[in-house]
């Protein structure tokens, strides 16, 4: 399905960000980036703040917690990274920006930063707090690009794939402890003191559920974002749709949210916040 058609079935939620198109369908959500917007730009640079260090952290020291700082930080980490690690980086980055515009219930809990050494933090991609019912999600996000012989629809099938068995092998095959240590921080650095605790208790509880060769009843949001040109062709709204009832005929999960990203170069958000980084800390 073409540029056009996307555009109509575009539903009641409209453009909730100048810049970006959100389609709803079943549990998926699927947003187009079609450009870096002046709003765009000025929420990146509040999120990137809360995406590295937390929400709650960063609003005790706005001045220590500073934009400059920060992405001083980010790009120490993010220059000495390969290319497909950097791939990742930007698709994380798009997913954190875009979270609140295709799901919006739920609250980031999750850091960027690794609170002990400049690395990537090594817990789950995401979590998340539900304010809807105070529940916990859990995240996956895989980016890449659409090479000649795909679609922006066959690479995110792909990339959902690898989310879904990705996600699913940390509850059973891949099970490790430092994955919910790092997430019990995260609460504390990005959530206010009630939904910490809630995020804390449900955290400890799946992790001693599966621990002790039990099923955890995992709520699971993955996430695919594909770098492709928006001139050749679009994620299919009809994609979401297959894509939620192929993940929920597997039983893996006991809730699932998809979230399908596409925008024609992942790295147009870095490059802003480089541009951003290499001016004075006035903004001149």
């Amino acid at each position: 399905m073409g540029h056009e058609s996307l555009r109509e079935q575009r539903p009641g939620l409209g453009d909730l960000m100048d810049g970006v198109r959100v389609v709803a369908v079943d549990d998926a959500s699927i947003l187009v980036l079609e450009k870096v917007t002046q709003e765009i730009k000025d929420t990146l640079n509040t999120r990137i703040v809360e995406y590295c260090y937390g929400r709650a952290k960063a609003a005790e020291d706005s001045d220590y917690y500073s934009l400059e700082t920060t992405l001083d930080e980010f790009f120490k980490l993010y220059d000495t990274k390969g290319e497909q690690t950097q791939l990742g980086i930007a698709g994380e980055l798009v997913v954190h920006l875009l979270v609140p515009h295709g799901h919006e219930k739920l609250v980031s809990a999750a850091l960027y930063l690794n609170k002990e050494e400049r690395a990537i933090k090594k817990g789950f991609d995401l979590t998340f707090y539900d304010d809807h019912d105070g529940g916990l999600w859990y995240g996956e996000v895989k980016a890449g690009k659409v090479s000649d012989s795909q679609t922006a629809d066959s690479k995110v099938r792909d990339l959902i794939g690898v989310a879904e068995r990705s996600l699913h092998e940390m509850f059973t095959s891949d099970v490790r402890k430092k994955r919910w240590d790092a997430a019990l921080l995260d609460a504390d650095a990005t959530l206010h003191s009630a939904q910490a605790s809630s995020v804390k208790k449900l955290l400890r509880a799946d992790f001693k559920t599966v621990h002790g060769g039990g099923t955890a009843k995992v709520r699971a949001l993955l996430c695919g974002v594909v770098m492709r040109d928006l001139m050749l062709d679009e994620i299919d709204s009809e994609t979401g749709k297959a894509l939620i009832e192929s993940v929920k005929s597997r039983g893996r999960f006991a809730d699932l949210r998809l979230l399908l990203i596409q925008q024609s170069d992942l790295e147009d958000l870095i490059k802003e916040l480089r541009t951003r980084s290499e001016r004075p800390s006035d903004g001149r």
